[in-house]
């Protein structure tokens, strides 16, 4: 009982006013900070009043706190002789700092979260509130190229871990004053700032209103990346499929908002989410648009394509081989037979021995250096794969199958939803083994039902196919020209 008394009464100690001595106000920051090595204080003199610039030097640069604030405060202490009062301080603001943005922070947890952004911190003597400078500094990524989202023609700048860089990217697309940024504040020790982004004009109310109630609600201890906010705000009930679209390309984001979509970016991570996301959202490319549309549809074609066979052609091939051999040609089926007769395991336990492997050299592959690059996954499939068929364990057709699964696995935009396929795919196989082609039309019914039950943001997960909308359908499957695109629909 006595301790939490102490930790409420030590708590209300940084949530009082602040005092108007600035030694006193100097003395509470350290305290609330643990004395840090970081923590910066310089001496400055404001007329006849003594005060102090606090920053942390992690988090601002002093170098541009030196020139933007101690030299014209330095001006401001040649030439004033009466007490100062919040009156002079703030006419000395506009005066000496008037292109600086500013806030007033009344408390000393509000200043310390105003340092925690970057903020230097003006204390004066005789005045109850400091007065928090932005001067920037703070050290961020260059802009650089996507990593998961290239396209052949484009752009080729992504978004970075700093919000403002991130905005400024959207801004220099959508260069409309009806583009609103609202900021929020997520995680009680992280304190993560996030911004939700959108077009007035184009986004609907109630969207809006969805966003920023799901935004409002998150109450976790900590929030480090965009991850974890598509985690609290996607809607429940979806067993693997993403009902939140994470984009690193500006370009695609910009397309999105002037579609009526929201935005949501999460400072310190490179990845912007976007919703509401639809199933045909995850086979656009932002450079199917910088295609002639025929060459565009076509792409988009064989990514549905590429989809299908990734989803299917395992469960499908161990289906045939095991309860339906009469579906293949005689001649074929003689060569896989001969095949598979020598190797000393089920085709159903190679099939899914293979597929876990290569599951294995893909993971191995995101962890392994960059200096290494791809050749050690690489050079272990061609070992693996090659020394499997000598010895007699797997069959050519095997790895055939399990090697095309996975290349058309890849040609899916958006690495998210291809993880979600990795997933469905087991189940597919196991279901299959079990049940023949039955067990695939029974997944293949369950996965649909599943797809039709699930929201986003309010929208159907499958529309514009079902509820089937034939004006939708234009940008979905197929992309149509640009020439015949009304502005003011």
């Amino acid at each position: 009982m006595k301790a939490g008394w102490n930790e409420c009464k030590q708590e209300s100690r940084f949530t009082s006013a602040l005092p108007t001595d600035p030694k006193q106000t100097l003395l509470q920051l350290r305290e609330l900070f643990g004395n840090p090595p970081d923590f910066q204080s310089t001496a400055i003199r404001i007329g006849s009043a003594n005060g102090f610039i606090c920053i942390l030097k992690t988090m601002g640069d002093p170098k541009t706190m030196s020139d933007k604030l101690l030299v014209p405060l330095m001006e401001e202490a040649s030439q004033g002789n009466s007490p100062l009062q919040f009156p002079q301080l703030e006419q000395m603001r506009q005066e000496r700092l008037g292109v600086l943005p500013f806030v007033y922070a009344a408390t000393i947890r509000e200043a310390a979260e105003r340092m925690l952004a970057g903020d230097a911190i003006l204390l004066a003597e005789g005045v109850d509130k400091a007065l928090c400078i932005e001067i920037g500094g703070i050290a961020a990524r260059s802009i650089e190229e996507p990593k998961s989202q290239r396209v052949n023609r484009g752009s080729d700048d992504a978004f970075t871990e700093a919000m403002d860089t991130n905005i400024s990217l959207l801004r220099r697309r959508l260069r409309n004053p009806l583009l609103r940024i609202e900021p929020f504040t997520a995680g009680e020790e992280t304190r993560t700032s996030i911004s939700l982004v959108y077009l007035e004009n184009a986004a609907a109310p109630s969207l809006v209103s969805e966003f920023r109630r799901r935004l409002t609600a998150i109450k976790v201890r900590a929030i480090y990346d965009s991850g974890n906010v598509e985690e609290l705000i996607g809607d429940k009930g979806s067993w693997f499929f993403p009902t939140v679209l994470d984009v690193e390309r500006p370009d695609t984001v910009a397309s999105m908002l002037v579609e009526g979509r929201c935005a949501v970016i999460v400072d310190g991570s490179p990845y912007v989410l976007i919703g509401p996301a639809v199933y045909g959202n995850y086979f656009i490319s932002a450079g199917d648009y910088y295609f002639r549309p025929i060459l565009a549809n076509l792409i988009r074609l064989l990514r549905h394509t590429a989809f299908l066979i990734s989803l299917f052609l395992p469960a499908f091939y161990l289906c045939v081989i095991n309860y339906h051999s009469q579906m293949i040609p005689t001649t074929l089926l003689y060569s896989i037979s001969g095949q598979e007769q020598g190797s000393p395991f089920p085709v159903g336990f190679m099939l899914i021995a293979m597929t876990l492997i290569f599951e294995v050299l893909r993971e191995a592959g995101t962890r392994v250096p960059k200096s290494i690059g791809q050749a050690v996954p690489l050079a272990g499939a061609i070992i693996l794969g090659e020394a499997a068929v000598q010895a007699g364990i797997v069959s050519n057709i095997i790895l055939i199958v399990v090697a095309s699964t996975e290349l058309c696995g890849l040609v899916t935009p958006h690495y998210e939803f291809s993880n979600t396929v990795r997933i469905i795919r087991f189940g597919l196989l196991l279901l299959s083994s079990v049940l023949g082609i039955y067990g695939i039309f029974l997944g293949l019914v369950a996965l649909v039902i599943h797809l039709a039950s699930l929201h986003s943001f309010g929208v159907p997960y499958l529309k514009p196919f079902a509820p089937f909308r034939w004006r939708q359908q234009r940008d979905m499957l197929v992309r149509f020209s640009l020439k015949n695109e009304d502005p003011s629909t």
